[in-house]
């Protein structure tokens, strides 16, 4: 399909993106400025840019709109990929089919790994240099978007994995400054431990103080391998993000909570265990690694075993690393919240399986960009019932279920006596 230039003046400069299907394309808009790796960022100046080719190595954000939008609802994507991974070019997010339905789309990006989640002493509590970069983006979307044909008012922010743990934090109280009105967490999840606690492992395999100065000093090279051999402690976790979620920071801000009912399958570590005539000594080695709390997780393993007793590794660390917080804030945040579980009848429901539906020509797409413009998803709040609208990604059958998560919940609350 043929592409044509087009150009659009707005508060940051004029922008020259291309136009193909009667949908426009701005890529890797640069909407800050960094002055070191390891620095807070700051608004970038106005200026002209050329964004018509990807450059998805930058910090930057994407917008894909229609081409007569106006007063359209606006989408912010935020990708995952443990803090480690992807960009604002992620592919699987592509905003075509969203624009398509009626909203512009942005992808956000931020820094990753140590440049955008080491924590230093003059840092202020529950402050990160990626989350900064997130705020800083959103701050450009609210002055410049009108000019892409979107509605600075109406903006819904979405996450997904290491992005939805950036969305939550984005709508803790100290850090939610207005800029979108409802979120979207697609599988949430958190590290175990915070940075404090996970510094001295840092300092070891880096093998130099964690302090702006020594990390700004190492070359590109020694920085990624130090890092490769810290993350290789926490296999089953993220090594370094925000954490933990406390819901009573959260500010009043509408929520919809997601997570694959089989989020963590895949893993070849998981399949292995489950395989293992061992299995239940190695499923009590793991809970307490993973973050069940003491007497947790007898009365999990009761119910898990007869969900899937084929997985129950896979479930452990999926209920653990993920499903737990979705579950934690559809209960405990402020704000009115709902709650979706993505499944499949040709097989588990991975992480990440409900991506390319979501942003691709599906009923699910169409379900996003509705809730965009409207705030109304469709089916009932989690609370008080604790509704889940079950959506089968196969088949795009859906209904509502309710508790069906409440085993999770009641595994982490308990606390005292011995696994």
């Amino acid at each position: 399909m043929s592409s044509a230039p087009v150009d659009v003046t707005c508060p940051a400069g004029s922008l020259t993106g291309h136009r193909s299907g009667g949908v426009n394309y701005f890529h890797s808009i640069e909407y800050s400025h960094i002055p070191g790796d390891f620095e807070n960022p700051e608004p970038a100046a106005p200026r002209d840019q050329d964004v018509r080719t990807p450059h998805p190595e930058k910090v930057a954000l994407s917008i894909t709109a229609p081409a007569a939008a106006a007063q359209a609802p606006v989408v912010v994507y935020v990708h995952g990929g443990r803090y480690e991974n992807g960009s604002h070019e992620d592919p699987r997010a592509d905003g075509t089919a969203l624009a398509r339905t009626g909203a512009v789309v942005v992808q956000l990006g931020y820094r990753l790994k140590l440049q955008g989640l080491a924590r230093f002493r003059d840092d202020e509590p529950g402050r990160y240099r990626a989350i900064e970069d997130l705020q800083l983006g959103l701050e450009w979307v609210q002055r410049n978007i009108e000019a892409f044909g979107g509605d600075p008012t109406n903006v819904t922010l979405v996450g997904q994995s290491a992005g939805a743990n950036a969305v939550l934090w984005l709508a803790r109280r100290d850090h939610f400054r207005g800029a979108f009105r409802r979120a979207v967490a697609l599988s949430p999840v958190f590290p175990r431990e915070g940075f404090e606690q996970r510094k001295a492992a840092l300092r070891q395999a880096m093998k130099t103080p964690i302090t702006r100065s020594s990390l700004s000093q190492l070359s590109a090279e020694e920085l990624d391998a130090g890092y490769a051999k810290f993350r290789r402690k926490y296999g089953l976790d993220i090594a370094l993000g925000p954490t933990p979620l406390d819901c009573a920071e959260l500010a009043d801000v509408p929520l919809v909570l997601t997570t694959t009912r089989d989020e963590m399958y895949a893993i070849p570590a998981t399949q292995k265990a489950d395989r293992s005539p061992f299995r239940s000594l190695i499923l009590r080695y793991l809970a307490p690694r993973v973050g069940f709390p003491r007497n947790g997780f007898r009365p999990w393993y009761q119910v898990a075993k007869f969900l899937d007793p084929q997985r129950p590794t896979g479930r452990l660390i999926g209920d653990a690393l993920i499903r737990r917080w979705a579950v934690e804030a559809a209960e405990k945040a402020p704000g009115t919240t709902w709650m979706v579980e993505f499944t499949r009848s040709a097989g588990p429901a991975l992480h990440c399986d409900e991506l390319p539906l979501i942003f691709g020509e599906s009923p699910l797409c169409t379900w996003l960009s509705d809730f965009a413009r409207t705030g109304e998803p469709g089916f009932e709040e989690y609370r008080p019932e604790h509704a889940i609208w079950e959506y089968n990604l196969d088949s795009g059958e859906h209904r509502i279920a309710h508790g069906s998560l409440d085993y999770i919940s009641a595994a982490f609350a308990r606390d005292g006596g011995l696994l």
